[in-house]
């Protein structure tokens, strides 16, 4: 067996662990909205070493996430700015199982807040595939609710307009979102959107090569 499929075998069985663990009702399902590196809010099947600025309906949060392990793994820390939350690290860890192909797309598992630092754990599945003729990235997936316990999909869809400008759309928890990217450097973008037609959010991203 490699040290790659050991590493993974063993967080598998980490995380296998914790989601033992109950969850509490005071949960709040806003939590989604930060599980990892993301289109808008949701998280993708990539695995990226990032920092993100996001401000979603005046909440300031910060996201370091760093890919390990040859982009195998990604380990993330969100820090709250502001608000009930403020001061609080929840982490989070995404596993590749599935590398992207021609036909194939790339698919993790992942679990954010494992340390349950704002009530309890959020486990998910996401797939990305990248159409580069077409200039089109799609993602989706699913999480399981810590409260209800039931399986909530999300999906989402990027299509690029202009060279420096693309187009996003999300829907989870029955809720619409749309957006505009602008990418105005190499490895930089800023993302604007509003969800539901009427919460205004934005992140600033910076994808680190290292």
């Amino acid at each position: 067996m490699t040290f790659c499929r050991t590493l993974k075998l063993a967080v598998v069985m980490l995380l296998t662990v914790v989601v033992a663990l109950p969850a509490s009702a005071a949960d709040s399902m806003e939590r989604s909205r930060y599980m990892g590196t993301a289109i808008l809010s949701m998280p993708t099947a990539y695995v990226r070493s990032a920092t993100n600025y996001i401000n979603d309906s005046s909440h300031s949060a910060f996201l370091l996430s760093q890919a390990m392990f040859n982009g195998l793994v990604e380990l993330s820390m969100l820090r709250h700015l502001n608000g009930a939350d403020k001061g609080k690290n929840p982490m989070s860890v995404k596993i590749k199982l599935l590398e992207e192909g021609v036909i194939s797309p790339s698919i993790v598992y992942g679990a954010s807040d494992i340390a349950a630092a704002l009530g309890s754990k959020v486990f998910y599945f996401a797939a990305s595939k990248s159409i580069e003729t077409f200039g089109v990235h799609l993602h989706g997936g699913f999480y399981k609710d810590p409260i209800t316990t039931r399986r909530e999909s999300f999906y989402g869809v990027e299509k690029m307009v202009f060279p420096l400008v693309t187009l996003s759309a999300e829907r989870s928890n029955e809720v619409n979102t749309f957006g505009v990217k602008l990418s105005p450097y190499p490895g930089v973008s800023l993302e604007l959107g509003q969800r539901d037609a009427k919460e205004e959010l934005y992140n600033i991203n910076y994808f680190r090569s290292f």
